[in-house]
């Protein structure tokens, strides 16, 4: 079909995916992360990234026709103005999918997905991410860094702490 020839051309892998409905808003669908952030980075090499890049709902930007779904989220952070991306929910599913320029004036490209959350505010630990994403920095200035696949600032390699929440993740940052 279509839209699997047009995802096969910016290399995902469509054979590890399943999409029964174009709009995003179905149980049925199934996409990984790794398979959003190769997507994006796919994105970055098209003559029409910029446009559409632009067209992303951006932090903290108050204006709904900017900010969209972000328009209140990471506000009075390194995230604001900062973070394009997309967000997605249905009942007990979130994900926070963009791209967020670093310290260091790299542009990175991120997806943050939640399923079957209980307790918790995903919304505010995407957040978290971003922000986190937005102030890394390779310098040596006592800024916060995160280096090496799986870091996190935990003892334990799968489990990270964001406040008083304790997360189990799968967690790489290349």
């Amino acid at each position: 079909d279509t839209m699997a020839e047009a995802l096969h051309g910016l290399g995902v892998r469509t054979s590890e995916l399943r999409l029964a409905d174009g709009s995003g808003l179905s149980r049925k669908n199934l996409v990984t992360a790794e398979q959003i952030t190769g997507l994006l980075l796919a994105a970055r090499s098209r003559p029409w990234f910029d446009v559409w890049y632009e067209a992303l709902p951006i932090a903290g930007i108050p204006d709904r026709l900017v900010g969209g779904t972000l328009s209140e989220r990471m506000a009075g952070t390194a995230a604001e103005g900062n973070v394009h991306a997309k967000t997605g929910s249905l009942t007990g599913v979130t994900g926070l999918s963009g791209y967020v320029t670093d310290a260091d004036g790299r542009l990175l490209v991120f997806s943050v997905l939640h399923n079957n959350h209980i307790d918790v505010n995903p919304k505010e630990i995407e957040d978290r991410i971003a922000v986190r994403l937005a102030e890394f920095t390779r310098a040596s200035d006592g800024a916060r860094t995160v280096e090496g696949e799986g870091a996190l600032e935990d003892d334990s390699p799968n489990e990270g702490r964001l406040g008083e929440v304790v997360l189990d993740m799968e967690c790489s940052w290349i």
